[in-house]
Order: structure tokens, then sequence, then C-alpha cells
């Protein structure tokens, strides 16, 4: 999965980012690396972002 940081926006995978951004945007922001996060699907890596926050689901206990 692909995140991409400014929108929170998740991927499947780079094809559906490509066409979502364009070809040519989405190569420069891998190349800069700074606004796409790469998370493997077997488990969550957030690194800054909680589950949470990623799924929309801010539920508190009661």
């Amino acid at each position: 999965m692909i995140l991409h940081k400014p929108t929170k926006k998740l991927f499947k995978n780079r094809k559906e980012a490509k066409s979502y951004f364009g070809v040519s945007y989405y190569h420069k922001m891998e190349k800069e690396n700074t606004d796409l996060l790469f998370i493997n699907s077997n488990h969550m890596a957030t690194n800054g972002f909680n589950k949470e926050e990623l799924h929309g689901n801010n539920k508190t206990d009661k």
C-alpha cells in the first residue's frame, strides 16, 4: 500500500497512485521521497500516523 502523506489517501498499488496523480508527478514524488509512504500490507508500519488516523476511526472508549 502507498500512503500520500498530505492527503492521507491510501492506494493499493503504484498503478492506482500513478493514475490518480499522473505518471510524471508520481515519479517526481517517488524520486524526492517526501510525500509518499510505502506500507507493507502484511503488517502496518505507520511512521507517525496511528491506525485510527489512517482509517478515520476516531472512536473513544467510555
